[in-house]
Order: C-alpha cells, then sequence, then structure tokens
C-alpha cells in the first residue's frame, strides 16, 4: 500500500500504519486524519465501551497515533468533557432526548472550553457515531409526528440549530426554518447562515433577498465562513447591494482562511482568471492546495498564502485583451481597476472610455479627473488630452493658453501629435 501521507510503500497484510510516517490508513488505503476516523479505528479494535474510560482512550491513541495533532487534542477535550459518556447513555432513546444531549455536549463545548461552535458540533456527531449514537439522519429517517409536539417549550440555541439541521435534512422545510430561525433570533451564527440560505432560495417560505443578505452578514459577524462567503458573492453579483469587488475578493479571502472551500476554489479562480485580482497562476495553484479539512485537524497543512498587491499592469493586460475581444465593458472595468493602482497608462485608457463613453457612462468631469492625474506623473498622453479638453471646452471652459500649455508638455514628452497641434495654434 502507498501511504497516503509520505507517498512510501508499505505492507498492510502485517500493519495498518506507514512504517515511515507513522501514520494509519483505513482498510481502504485513505489515511486516518480526522477525529471521526481516529474513534472510529479504536472502536473498531476495542469496543464502543472503551470511550467510557477516557484515560485508556487517550493511551491507546496516543500508542496507535503517536503525533501529537489538532485531532488528538480535541479526542482528548471531548472524551475527558464526559461527551461520549453522556451520548452512549442515551444511544437508544428516541431523537428529542439524543438531540437534547448532544447539544448539552456543544454547548459545553463551546462555552466552558472555548471551542468554536462548528468544530464543537463536528466533534460532538464523531463521537455520537463511534458511540452508537445517531444524531445525523438519512432522508428516510424522519421524526414521528407525535415527538415534534412535544418540542414547543426548546429555548436552548444549539438544540434548536440540531433539529433545524434534522429537518433540513428529511427535507421539511418549513419546520427547518421555524428552529433555524428561532435559534438565529438567539444570534446562533450557524443558524443565521441557514436562514440566509432559506430565504435566498424561498425555502420553507417568501423568498426575500435583501433578508437573505441581512443573515449573512449576522451570520458572517459571528464568525462563520460560509456566511461570509455569500457576502461576498452578493458583492460580487450586486445582489441586494452596489456591486464592490474589493469587498468581495476581501470576503472570499476571509472566509477561505477559516476553511470554507467554496471560497477557496473561489480565491483560486479569481487569481487564475485575474478576476478581482491580478491573475497570477503560481498563486491560484498554491490556493487550491490548501484544504479546508487540514484547518482543524491537520497541523501539517500548509496556510493559505497572502493575496500578493497589485501594480496595476495584469489588470491593464486584462483590459487589453477585452479590447481585442470588443468586450469594451470588460476593458473599462479592467482600466478602472488598474487605474486606482497607480497605473499611469490605466488612467488615460481610463480617461478616454469616461470622456468618449466606450463601455462607460460617458462623464467628462471625471475623465479630465483622471487626465489630471495622470498629467502630473508627466504622462504625455494625458497632457495631450487635457489640451484638447480645453482647446474645444468640454467640462471647461475654452482657454486656447493652458491648451497650449498642455500641448508644448505633451510635445516635449514625445507626443507627435501635440507637436503638429501646437504648430498650427502659433
Amino acid at each position: 500500500m502507498v501511504c497516503g501521507r509520505c507517498g512510501k510503500v508499505f505492507d498492510e497484510t502485517k500493519q495498518d500504519y506507514c512504517g515511515f510516517c507513522r501514520t494509519v490508513h483505513t482498510k481502504k488505503g485513505e489515511p486516518i486524519r480526522d477525529l471521526k476516523g481516529i474513534l472510529s479505528y479504536i472502536t473498531d479494535k476495542f469496543g464502543r465501551e472503551i470511550l467510557l474510560n477516557p484515560r485508556k482512550t487517550d493511551a491507546l491513541i496516543a500508542d496507535f497515533f503517536p503525533k501529537e495533532t489538532a485531532a488528538r487534542r480535541l479526542c482528548f477535550v471531548t472524551l475527558y468533557d464526559g461527551c461520549a459518556r453522556k451520548l452512549f447513555a442515551v444511544r437508544e432513546k428516541p431523537f428529542e432526548v439524543r438531540c437534547a444531549a448532544a447539544a448539552k455536549c456543544i454547548k459545553s463545548l463551546r462555552d466552558e472550553i472555548g471551542i468554536k461552535g462548528r468544530i464543537a458540533a463536528e466533534a460532538v456527531e464523531a463521537v455520537g457515531c463511534a458511540v452508537g449514537c445517531e444524531i445525523s439522519f438519512k432522508k428516510s429517517e424522519a421524526l414521528p409526528a407525535s415527538e415534534t409536539e412535544s418540542k414547543k417549550n426548546i429555548t436552548d440555541a444549539a438544540e434548536q440549530y440540531s433539529l433545524g439541521r434534522h429537518f433540513d435534512r428529511i427535507h421539511e422545510y418549513e419546520k427547518a426554518l421555524y428552529w433555524f430561525e428561532k435559534a438565529a433570533l438567539q444570534d446562533y451564527g450557524e443558524a443565521e447562515c441557514y436562514m440566509g440560505s432559506y430565504r435566498l432560495e424561498g425555502r420553507g417560505g417568501i423568498q426575500n433577498v435583501e433578508q437573505a443578505r441581512e443573515w449573512f452578514v449576522r451570520g458572517m459577524e459571528n464568525g462563520v465562513a460560509e456566511a461570509e462567503y455569500m457576502v461576498g458573492y452578493f458583492y460580487a453579483e450586486g445582489i441586494a447591494c452596489k456591486i464592490d469587488e474589493g469587498r468581495a475578493f476581501e470576503c472570499f479571502v476571509n472566509a477561505a482562511k477559516k476553511g470554507c472551500e467554496n471560497a477557496i476554489n473561489m480565491v483560486a479562480l479569481c487569481y487564475e482568471n485575474g478576476v478581482h485580482v491580478a491573475r497570477d497562476k503560481q498563486l491560484a495553484d498554491k490556493w487550491r492546495k490548501f484544504k479546508a479539512n487540514n484547518r482543524v485537524f491537520d497541523e501539517t497543512a500548509p496556510e493559505p498564502p497572502e493575496p500578493t498587491r497589485d501594480d496595476g499592469e495584469e489588470l491593464y493586460q486584462s483590459a487589453r485583451r477585452c479590447l481585442a475581444d470588443k468586450d469594451f465593458e470588460g476593458a473599462a472595468m479592467f482600466y478602472k481597476r488598474a487605474a486606482e493602482t497607480g497605473h499611469i497608462r490605466a488612467m488615460c485608457s481610463y480617461g478616454k472610455c469616461l470622456y468618449t463613453g466606450s463601455g462607460a457612462a460617458k462623464d467628462p468631469a471625471e475623465a479630465f479627473r483622471w487626465f489630471s492625474r495622470a498629467a502630473d506623473q508627466n504622462s504625455p498622453i494625458a497632457q495631450y488630452n487635457l489640451g484638447v479638453m480645453y482647446l474645444k471646452g468640454v467640462y471647461v471652459g475654452k482657454d486656447l493658453r493652458t491648451a497650449r500649455d498642455y500641448f508644448s508638455k505633451a510635445a516635449e514628452n514625445g507626443h507627435e501629435d501635440a507637436a503638429k497641434i501646437l504648430k498650427k495654434l502659433k
């Protein structure tokens, strides 16, 4: 078998771990790195009851998984918090009881130990799976109607969220919405993210994109990566807000750093295609190698690369490619972004777009501003364009003397058309 971690070959008939890096593998040859895999491996070998003895379980885990990792530490904390014992005791109880026990475990890990809500939920679900306490349901496992009526008095946000997840899995969206909203109104971040999705898609009620954005923003403020990704998506597409590509990319990067796979893929695509940022294939590849699951369980995983500062040249070249494809709106957009970085030629080109109305709304005042910025940096093209505006009286009053001054500066800097006009004016 080839080790999924270091690539070395070992004999799986003699041992189920790599003799070189000590990584344990499943029977299918996949390396075990996460909490669920570790606990499943231990219970397969020694039975579920072993988890009721935290000290013995920790010793076995240390023996089979000698490397100190985030997954091992999470095992230690979860087991010593009594999570396995609590879930084992209710494994044959109705869903309501199991859900309540799981919610209390999550709350304990989150409030008393300081583990983030989503990681705590994943840990509790992994322990529940290991001890045979099913708290993740398939579509066919609908909750009997008689049990749902007894839950109206549930007030704990984590428990309400768990119920919402259950009904979401079995596609009972109205009931899911009911519980998600209850949890979200208690400022439960994950529930706020679900509320955003439900309002965006119209599941379980009325579609309302403005409300969807509000819920996603609330979820983002509570640190939910998926919510921040959706806020970025809204900014990128101009949904319920003005398009703001800078803020969109910032949201994508922040969500990607928190482990959101959609955001990781989006950042990689942005760098690959030069959208929202300068094109950088190498950086795109680095982002694709940064996997969300490694953020929690594998300390050797690569850190996400930092966005590079853009000097405008790549954006300027993107605008040129758009012009070649006769995509004038795309060209104007890239010229603007390049100009905002201080790229002098882009300032001139974007000013021309505004002056002529090519790919952007005609705006002589804004064109004059961009030409002036470039002219201050001794751009002959910008100096020539300002000379034309003063000569024709576009946006500014006709001023032959000022026009002549600008044409003279442009001619001194090698602009041939400016030199020709200057001769005629004399």
